[in-house]
């Protein structure tokens, strides 16, 4: 194989690399939620 053809195929699997690792889901933050709690009738 020439050296031209070898840097293709290395640009390929880089390039095909990078497309498969942006669609690999990644983990997403978890957001937190607030909610006011009501008061109950158990206050003294």
């Amino acid at each position: 194989m020439s050296r031209t053809v070898v840097l293709i195929l290395v640009l390929l699997l880089i390039a095909g690399g990078i497309y498969y690792l942006s669609t690999v889901p990644r983990e997403v933050p978890a957001k937190t939620v607030e909610v006011d709690v009501p008061k109950g009738g158990d206050e003294q």
